[in-house]
């Protein structure tokens, strides 16, 4: 029986390609998107995964728009490569009539709410609201994998990831809300990399999906070549999605985590406090710390050939 997952994204390449993952990969059941501000703003947002799930023949899959805002709203940088419209035909498919945040209540609240995983790959606003308007959310979801955050060196400022930065209010009030975490964090990510070959080889099979997943891999591995100079690059989002679809792929630790708000070369920091028996305090996330990058490959693969 696939594993159900609802995926909330701020779409972006990584993201993309993580829907069409979970779309297409048989050991899991993308039951919907959400859309939130974050990469871009959130018409584009919607836009692109309107684009991608059209053009990669998953239609059926239903997408919400969210949170156009954060919940304290400060200027965080948003790189021109990020906040772009993804290289798609303009989708005929629109957007749910719900918000993504009622959406998120009425489904965890319902039946299938306790099967089904949370897997935020943007700014955590829309699950922070959902918690907000509705605190039992917090037992009625049954697990978050996040791509987020990161306990050494940050990508957006020196300590700070950019999914965590852009609202770190909100992932604080998810971080304390009791609901068991998974952080796929950029530590995890960086040993991850694809190349221009897996792009092209995955562009290779054919499928509808396989064709926009190999072009949006290639564009991101791109970005890695043209400003870093290395040789293969990060498409962040798809590794929290391999997490859900194999979890031993992850290497985790326990932590306590919690995310600075005051700092003021920090603020957005992901703290992971590992040793935190020693504070007398109790483990809330599963740190990401590791990933089989030969059984990543091999998940994207599966899905796409």
């Amino acid at each position: 029986m696939s594993q159900k997952l609802i995926i909330d994204v701020d779409t972006g390449g990584d993201d993309a390609v993580a829907m069409l993952l979970a779309g297409y990969h048989p050991a899991v059941e993308l039951v919907a998107v959400t859309c939130v501000e974050g990469n871009a703003p959130l018409d584009l947002v919607v836009r692109n995964s309107l684009a991608v799930l059209e053009q990669g023949d998953l239609a059926r899959i239903p997408v919400y728009a969210g949170m156009d805002r954060h919940m304290h709203t400060f200027p965080y940088p948003r790189d021109p490569d990020q906040e772009r419209r993804l290289k798609l035909p303009e989708p005929t498919l629109k957007p749910r009539p719900a918000h993504a945040v009622d959406f998120l209540i009425d489904y965890y609240m319902s039946e299938a709410g306790p099967e089904t995983i949370l897997v935020p790959v943007a700014p955590l606003t829309n699950i922070a609201m959902a918690l907000l308007r509705q605190p039992r959310l917090a037992q009625r979801i049954p697990g978050i994998v996040m791509m987020g955050g990161a306990y050494t060196d940050g990508n957006t400022t020196a300590s700070a990831e950019f999914n965590i930065y852009a609202d770190p209010e909100a992932a604080r009030l998810v971080f304390k809300a009791g609901i068991p975490i998974r952080m796929v964090g950029l530590e995890v990510t960086k040993q991850a990399l694809l190349t221009p070959a897996d792009a092209e080889r995955i562009m290779s099979y054919g499928r509808l999906g396989a064709r926009v997943a190999g072009r949006l891999i290639a564009e991101e591995v791109d970005w890695f070549v043209r400003n870093l100079g290395w040789e293969a690059g990060q498409v962040y989002d798809a590794c929290a999605v391999a997490a859900v679809i194999q979890p031993d792929i992850l290497q985790t630790q326990p932590a306590y985590g919690d995310i600075e708000l005051t700092g003021e070369l920090t603020r957005g920091r992901t703290v992971c406090d590992f040793a935190y028996a020693y504070r007398k305090l109790q483990p809330n996330v599963e740190v990401g710390v590791g990933i089989d990058r030969e059984r990543f490959v091999a998940i994207l693969d599966e899905a796409f050939k």
